[in-house]
């Protein structure tokens, strides 16, 4: 175990054989770490943190203060970070607001130096959150989401699977999964190619999900949401082992049909001219 002499760890912490703890760490009580955990100088680990396996945390990181809502009152939550996580210089993540809640972030995501997650906010595995971003109260980032620095990021606004959103703009509607967001004031700017390589999903799911796109686009949320829903009902009940056999597509839906249920600030639909 390589905890630094400068570093504070709280007594009634049983830490992994395998920990470093860099100079002035602090790590309050009421925390949890994985195995392969490397903190380094400056970090705060406040009550309520838990730090999956191989989470590395660069200078100054400072996990589950307190959220910055009024409606707080000192409920007892906290912060998970996912497994194989990486979190660059400065990252702030809060606890949630409400009692038992978590913010979450998910395995082997990359959170680039001075972003900011807020309390109760979602971020799926294998995201990459660039420098500066600042994301408000219950934002949800889908897996595999890549989100350009300097970006802020409107409470409750839903950001889909695989999605790419560009650098220092306002994102305050919900992105679609696996499209591009661009352009100030925000648009739609088509698939988001590398997103659905990313996330293993073949030629076929692209395609359809292009067609359903334009839907969108051109016909309104109505007419696409109701050739989705005939769809996904002709699709149900086919057999697991299908789930490979189909190029992906019963996976897309699946991530499709949770970002439409959850969305809450109205999508991004109309096109980049």
């Amino acid at each position: 175990m390589l905890i630094h002499p400068t570093a504070v760890v709280h007594p009634s912490l049983d830490l992994p054989p395998d920990s470093e703890v860099g100079p002035y760490a602090l790590l309050d009580e009421g925390i949890s770490l994985g195995t392969g955990v490397r903190i380094g100088p400056f970090c705060h680990l406040y009550p309520g943190t838990i730090l999956e396996n191989h989470v590395r945390l660069e200078d100054g990181v400072v996990l589950g203060n307190q959220p910055q809502d009024l409606k707080y009152r000192g409920e007892i939550s906290g912060v998970r970070i996912g497994a194989g996580a990486w979190l660059r210089e400065y990252v702030t993540v809060n606890r949630a607001t409400a009692a038992g809640g978590r913010t979450s972030v998910g395995a082997e995501c990359l959170i680039m130096a001075y972003a900011h997650v807020a309390h109760d906010c979602e971020i799926g595995g294998r995201a990459v959150i660039a420098n500066g971003v600042h994301m408000a109260g219950h934002v949800r980032v889908g897996p595999g989401a890549v989100i350009s620095g300097m970006t802020g990021i409107h409470q409750f606004v839903s950001i889909g699977a695989g999605a790419f959103v560009g650098g220092n703009l306002r994102v305050d509607k919900d992105v679609l999964p696996f499209s591009k967001a661009l352009g100030e004031p925000l648009r739609y700017a088509g698939l988001n190619a590398l997103g659905l390589e990313r996330m293993g999903l073949g030629p076929e799911p692209a395609s359809w999900l292009r067609d359903f796109y334009r839907r969108f686009s051109a016909e309104g949320k109505a007419a696409a949401l109701a050739v989705f829903a005939t769809e996904e009902s002709a699709s149900a009940g086919l057999p697991s082992h299908t789930h490979d056999a189909d190029g992906g597509m019963a996976r897309l839906r699946a991530l499709l049909a949770d970002f439409l249920r959850q969305q809450k600030r109205g999508l991004l639909t109309r096109p980049l001219t």
